[in-house]
C-alpha cells in the first residue's frame, strides 16, 4: 500500500475548546486522543466521511503558539463542501468568524475564508 496522508497539525491554545469548536460547531468526528505523556496530549479530529485528520496540537509540543484571534494566519488548508451557503448561515449562527460572505470564484463555485477560536484561518469552497 503506498503511504497516506495521515493528518496536519493545527496549533490551538486550549484543547478542550478546540475538540468543542470543530465537533459540535463544524460537525466533525473526533478520531484520537491518546495520552502521550504527562502534559502531551495526541488528539485528532476529521471531517465527516473522511479519513485525513487535523491534530489540535499543543503549542509546547509544536514550537508555536497559535496566531491569535486578533492576527489571524492561514493553514493553507483548503475544504471542500456540497452547500458553501448552507454551511456559512449555519456556522455563522455558531459564531464562527468569516472573513466574509461567500464570494464567486473563478472555476464557477463559492469561497470563503474563516478562522477557528485561535486564529487558524482555512478556505472553504463548494466547486472543488
Amino acid at each position: 500500500m503506498a503511504p497516506h496522508l495521515h493528518s496536519v497539525v493545527v496549533v490551538v491554545g486550549d484543547q478542550e475548546i478546540a475538540l468543542d469548536f470543530y465537533t459540535r460547531v463544524l460537525g466533525w468526528a473526533k478520531r484520537e486522543d491518546n495520552q502521550m505523556t504527562e502534559d502531551y496530549r495526541f488528539l485528532v479530529v476529521v471531517p465527516p466521511g473522511h479519513s485525513t485528520g487535523v491534530v489540535l496540537g499543543p503549542a509546547h509540543i509544536h514550537g508555536r503558539g497559535a496566531p491569535g484571534a486578533a492576527n489571524p494566519q492561514d493553514t493553507d488548508i483548503y475544504l471542500v463542501t456540497d452547500d458553501l451557503a448552507a454551511d456559512y448561515e449555519r456556522w455563522s449562527g455558531e459564531g464562527v468568524v468569516f472573513d466574509g460572505p461567500p464570494e464567486p470564484m473563478p472555476w464557477g463555485g463559492l469561497g470563503a475564508r474563516f478562522s477557528d477560536p485561535f486564529g487558524n484561518r482555512f478556505f472553504i469552497t463548494d466547486g472543488a
